[in-house]
């Protein structure tokens, strides 16, 4: 048994030889997937043996090793690998040839052109359609690969590709110049191109290019005329439509404005005719205009950066402008405007609107600026304060001492102020009740917190000593007389002199009622002196301590000094001080001269020095800063000289002007005037005690009529000369108590001075605080912290008490008819104003443009004023009759307007512009329901800018829905207030978008300088919401076409150019109009790119149709002429010149004539069992029952490998390995060798022993 045993090793040493031999001998065969010998033991038993010896072993099976081989790069496209899973499937010869499959890759074209392997084998693959895309994807189905040598019938050329640089510096043909083809000089470039006919037959098609502009301020494009040849034939363009980028033919209206869709599109197809507008001529792009106004040129008021004053004093108006020239008067040099009723305007057909201007001094521009805001003023949405009686019509006043134990004590009774208390404001408090304006509401506020802190140590005329001495202003207290209204018609106008008898504890008086240093009698009577004049119609009134009439001081007493001045000797009984300055007084009387005044004048007149008369010792000597002319005043003058009166020494004691609120509050400039005159004590005089007898006593300061008109004519003829009198510590000039609001914030802020109320004043207060009443539920309308949340506010700090921002939510101020964005200007150069409605655009019926849907009313601007009285009060029977732009019976100098009829008028042009608009995001929370808004991470704080005004918004804390939240924003959003011009911004609508949840926002204004911008919580969507620009309406001119003599063009009916309508004059198109290119013209822009045509131009003449050129990639750089991409689409019949497979399977040829086909889909096969398939030679292989069925896919499927072309797949044996394997082979078979030997060796000894 051994020999035999010994012998199957034998036998498998040398097939594991033979099959690495065979992978040794295929290492280079393509394809070829190596062998491995697999081999089983040999083992015979029956059930009841054990460990029984084995028989050898025997060779159970040849397997392939389908592993990857490397793969190769070839320069044939037909060699092919597959790079992963599958095989390529053959077709053998022959009707019954069986499909076999390898990786043999190995490819050629048979003489039929079919793509075969070296035994001549059909490459399989899948049919396709035209596309290129399987139609059949079954093995029966398939196709063997076949090119194809000639593909395709001839095409006619119809479109042709002209990508040409025409050069931007070539110099423009002059159009005397006649075209010659042979001649190089009649046109700027040529470039050619080889085309075909319907035979196929190649024609030579030339285009030549002549430049016609060169850009200019006009029309910023170059531009080319095109003249096509094809074979020395010309052939011309047509009329083409211009149509947008999907080929849709286009319109425009009269503004340029483009379209695919005009709104009645039935009238241009019924065959009507049409002026002829070409795409290239729709002229350049102008903004649309708004109605103006120009008024008459202002050189002599306003040129040469002239200034004006303007004035709203009723005692001022006499000298105005306005004034002078209702008496039929040519207005003196000079004299000031009336700013009350200064302008009447109507604008976009709101209604006539009367604003007021602030008295001030303005150049040209300052006015405009101020006229502008005073019109946006009146037609804006500001609302009044309205407050509620006791409710939030109150708010309390207190001042606070630090005591020992740190803590503060206020005022034993605080001071509450009454907002609803008649004031210089307004003295129908039913009025107040109503509402205020916000600068109206503050000048009233501060005039009442005043008078507030003042009454508080009021005792009758007198002053309250417990309460003087709580402020510690005793030392301070100081009277102020009041006298009543003066009637407007009934102002003074001569020179006058009142005495004003004054008795003052802290003064002394002598005998003669006139103050001492010492001696006298404290409190007496002193005899002090208001002057009053009327120079020029301006009312003055001031307070001296000496009067001397023509009597104590005759013209004898005038001399000239050696030096040229003029000297006075006076009694130095008359004068005990030495004055500063010295001022006369002169009426004019019957018979008399007035020389004095008419040399002198009536201003103060300087003292130059002083000294003992030298002819008089009792009188003393004073020499006036005046030369004297001629002697009509010195020596006695001419005898016929009128009465005067020598007013000296400015009072020190008392002060004497025109109530008003001036300057009262910060930042607000409308002025309120009483015409009541008011005499207050100042210096030593306001020093007073409460316990001084002069303090508690009437008539400290009583009014004493010299001479004639009566003291009624002042108004301080009350009580005997004795006029309405308080005891105060706060001048109402300067409060010490001020009130201000802070636009950004929109909220009240209240400070206290320092100065006044502080330590080391005297009165030495530490702190103050400001507070409502706390009410139950809501909040105070005027945002003032409630008793028991007021903040308590260091006098020794910049820090003001601030209130919670608010806003005005009482009536409107102007119900109707709103409007925004007017513009005032002054052209410094041709010295007049230009004032412009806040909208664009012209009067448009519903569809007659693009984009307006319903009728658009024309922007409109009526200026003028109302007639004046001469009181300078707005004329009862002035109606605001209507001219043409006129509007008003009155005349306004300064503006230069009204104007007469069309004059300085300019109308509107274009089209409505647009807002500047934004959305916020859609919300975190559904805000459709009921949600919760607190000062949490400042949820409630918004940031707005509108139109460059910034403000910060700040939302009551509370329950909200999105609608109401939006209205809270609006409300605040347009009572944001622009900090340097006083204009609040207005118009602003904000909207709740239930179905997307989020806030929408929009100006008023429009065009270019309008602007919204909102920063807010994320869960309301407002944390990065776009900014909001507007935008001004463009529009452009359309120009007509004109034939070379000038005419216009149309197009007819039937579609030709023509310059004579007449035939369809009454049939030709309305309001939009169809748009056409240029018949061959090129233009470009300076960017050099192509502007028109945008799409092709089509030519007519060639043999059998129209032939198409598209310039799309044409350009007009500033480079030479180049043809860097021509091409025509038509081909004779093409052979095949290349081929390609990619890694799809996809075999595609490509031919002569341009055309590129899909021939087939290479097929890919797999089987389940690769190791089944049998193998028939040539690395190929058969499916067998072991294999499984084929399974059919695509290249690059999942499953399925890529195909390379131009790639082959080496054999899969590694020879060093197969070398190994095959010594290992051979020492297996000499090992079984010796085997075989041992045992034949012990046989034969075995047999020579039984021998």
């Amino acid at each position: 048994m051994s020999f035999f045993t010994a012998l199957t090793g034998l036998k498998g040493a040398q097939t594991d030889i033979s099959t690495t031999s065979n992978n040794i001998a295929n290492v280079g065969s393509t394809g070829f997937k190596k062998s491995r010998a697999e081999f089983g033991d040999i083992f015979s038993t029956t059930p009841l043996e054990t460990n029984v010896v084995g028989a050898g072993a025997q060779s159970k099976s040849i397997s392939q090793q389908f592993s990857q081989g490397n793969i190769v790069q070839s320069t044939n496209t037909l060699d092919m690998a597959v790079s992963g899973q599958g095989f390529f499937a053959l077709k053998a010869g022959g009707n019954a040839g069986q499909t076999v499959y390898t990786r043999n890759g190995a490819f050629n074209v048979d003489d039929s052109g079919f793509i075969v392997d070296s035994n001549g084998q059909f490459l399989l693959g899948y049919p396709v359609d035209s596309d290129g895309a399987v139609s059949d994807k079954t093995l029966s189905g398939s196709v063997k690969m076949q090119l194809q040598t000639e593909y395709g019938d001839p095409k006619e050329t119809n479109r042709v590709g002209m990508g040409v640089n025409l050069p931007a510096d070539a110099p423009v043909i002059s159009a005397s110049s006649i075209f010659d083809a042979n001649d190089p000089k009649t046109y700027s470039a040529s470039s050619s191109v080889t085309i075909f006919d319907n035979m196929g037959n190649p024609k030579s098609a030339t285009i030549f290019y002549l430049k016609t502009q060169d850009p200019s301020g006009a029309d910023q494009t170059f531009k080319y005329d095109t003249k096509m040849f094809v074979d020395g034939e010309e052939i011309k363009p047509t009329l083409t439509r211009a149509t947008n980028a999907r080929g849709v033919d286009q319109f425009i209206d009269k503004f340029g404005q483009k379209t695919t869709l005009p709104p009645d599109p039935a009238y241009i197809l019924g065959g009507k005719g049409s002026a002829l507008y070409r795409a290239d001529d729709l002229g350049a792009p102008i903004e649309s205009t708004p109605a103006m106004l120009t008024g008459l040129n202002l050189q002599t008021y306003l040129g040469d950066g002239k200034t004006v004053e303007i004035v709203t004093d009723p005692m001022h108006f006499k000298r105005t402008v306005e004034y002078q020239s209702l008496q039929g008067q040519t207005p003196l040099a000079n004299s000031p405007f009336w700013g009350r009723d200064f302008l009447l305007v109507d604008v976009d057909g709101s209604g006539p609107v009367s604003v007021d201007i602030a008295p001030g001094t303005y150049n040209g521009v300052q006015l405009a600026a101020e006229v502008e805001n005073a019109l946006r003023d009146g037609f804006g949405d500001d609302k009044k304060i309205q407050l509620t009686d006791n409710i939030d019509s109150k708010f309390t006043l207190d001042i606070k001492k630090l005591s020992g134990d740190g803590k503060s004590t206020g005022l034993l009774t605080p001071v509450e102020i009454d907002i609803h208390t008649a004031s210089i404001v307004q003295s129908d408090v039913a009025k107040i009740k109503e509402g205020l304006v916000l600068e109206d509401f503050l000048t009233h506020a501060q005039i009442l917190m005043t008078e507030g802190l003042n009454g508080y140590t009021r005792d009758g005329v007198g002053a309250d000593a417990t309460k003087a001495t709580e402020l510690n202003v005793n030392g301070r207290l100081f009277k102020k007389a009041v006298g009543t209204a003066i009637a407007n018609n009934a102002i003074p106008t001569a020179f006058d002199v009142v005495k004003i008898e004054h008795k003052n504890d802290q003064v002394r008086a002598n005998g003669d009622k006139k103050e001492v240093a010492t001696g006298g009698t404290l409190g007496g009577v002193i005899e002090r002196f208001m002057a009053y004049s009327n120079v020029n119609n301006v009312p003055e009134v001031k307070a001296y301590d000496y009067m001397l009439t023509k009597t104590e001081v005759p013209l004898a007493k005038f001399t000239k000094s050696t030096d040229g001045y003029l000297e006075i000797s006076i009694a130095t009984n008359k004068i005990i001080d030495k004055p500063e300055v010295f001022r006369f007084q002169q009426n004019a009387a019957a018979g008399k001269t007035t020389k004095l005044i008419e040399q002198v004048g009536s201003a103060e007149v300087a003292v130059k020095s002083s000294k003992v008369d030298p002819n008089d010792a009792a009188r003393t000597l004073f020499k006036l800063d005046h030369l004297v002319i001629g002697n009509d005043i010195i020596n006695g003058g001419n005898g016929t000289e009128a009465d005067f009166n020598i007013l000296a020494k400015p009072s020190q004691h008392i002060e004497a002007y025109f109530e008003s609120t001036k300057d009262l509050v910060e930042g607000v400039d409308k002025v309120f005037y009483s015409n009541k005159i008011v005499l207050q004590e100042i210096g030593n005089s306001a020093k007073r005690n409460a316990g001084d007898a002069t303090t508690a006593a009437a008539g400290s300061i009583k009014a004493v009529k010299i001479g004639t008109p009566a003291l009624s004519v002042y108004g301080l003829d009350a009580n005997g000369g004795v006029p309405a009198t308080t005891t105060d510590w706060i001048d109402s000039r300067a409060p010490s108590f001020k009130i201000g609001y802070d636009e950004t914030n929109q909220k009240l802020t209240f400070d206290a001075v320092n100065g006044d109320l502080g330590k080391g004043t005297g009165i030495g207060f530490d702190s103050f605080t400001v507070y409502s009443k706390k009410l139950d539920s809501g909040t105070n309308g005027l945002g003032i912290p409630g008793f028991g949340e007021n903040p308590e506010i260091s006098l020794t700090t910049d820090e003001m008490l601030n209130g919670s921002p608010f806003i005005a939510d009482g009536p409107d101020v102007r119900a109707q008819n709103k409007r925004y964005g007017m513009e005032v200007e002054f052209d410094t150069v041709a010295n007049q104003f230009n004032i412009k409605s806040g909208t664009t655009g012209e009067a448009l019926s519903a569809n007659s443009v693009v984009g307006v849907t319903k009728a658009q009313s024309a922007s409109s601007i009526a200026v003028g004023r109302y007639n004046l009285t001469n009181e300078g009060l707005k004329d009862p029977t002035d109606d605001a009759t209507y001219a043409f732009n006129k509007v008003g019976k009155g005349t306004n100098q300064i503006m230069g307007l009204p104007r007469d009829g069309v004059a300085g008028y300019t109308g509107p042009t274009g089209l409505v512009s647009k807002a500047a608009s934004t959305e916020g995001g859609e919300g975190l929370m559904d805000m459709t329901k009921a949600f919760t808004v607190t000062s949490l991470a400042n949820e409630n704080r918004f940031t707005v800018v509108v139109n460059g005004v910034s403000a910060l918004i700040t939302i009551p804390e509370g329950n909200y829905k999105g609608s109401t939240l939006a209205q809270s924003l609006e409300d605040r959003i347009n009572q944001m207030i622009n900090p340097i011009s006083g204009e609040a911004v207005g118009g602003v609508t904000v909207t709740y978008d239930a179905v997307k949840n989020n806030f929408s926002f929009k100006t008023a204004t429009a065009g270019e300088g309008s602007l919204f911008s909102i920063n807010g919580a994320l869960r309301f969507g407002l944390n990065d919401v776009p900014l909001g620009l507007g935008e001004t309406a463009q529009v452009r001119t359309p120009v007509q076409a004109k034939d070379n003599l000038g005419r216009p063009l149309y197009i007819s009916p039937t579609g030709e150019i023509t310059a004579n309508n007449q035939d369809f004059a009454e049939n030709m198109v309305q309001d939009f109009y169809p748009l056409y290119l240029d018949e061959g013209e090129l233009t470009f822009g300076l960017n050099g790119e192509i502007i028109s045509p945008v799409n092709e131009i089509k030519y007519t003449g060639f043999p059998s149709k129209e032939l198409t050129v598209d310039f799309s990639a044409a350009t007009s750089y500033d480079q030479p002429f180049s043809a860097v991409d021509v091409s025509q689409d038509g081909f004779t019949k093409g052979r095949l010149t290349n081929l390609e497979i990619d890694n799809y399977g996809n075999v595609q040829a490509g031919y002569s004539n341009g055309q590129n086909v899909v021939l087939g889909k290479i097929i890919v096969a797999n089987f389940a069992n690769q190791s089944g398939l049998k193998q028939i030679g040539n690395s190929t292989f058969i499916e067998t029952a072991a294999s499984g069925k084929v399974e059919l896919g695509q290249a690059s499927e999942d499953g399925f490998g890529q195909i390379l072309s131009g790639s082959l797949e080496r054999s899969n044996v590694d020879i060093t390995e197969e070398l190994v394997n095959l010594i290992t082979s051979q020492r297996n078979y000499q090992a079984a060798a010796k085997a075989i030997e041992t045992s034949t060796s012990m046989t034969q000894t075995i047999i020579n022993i039984r021998n």
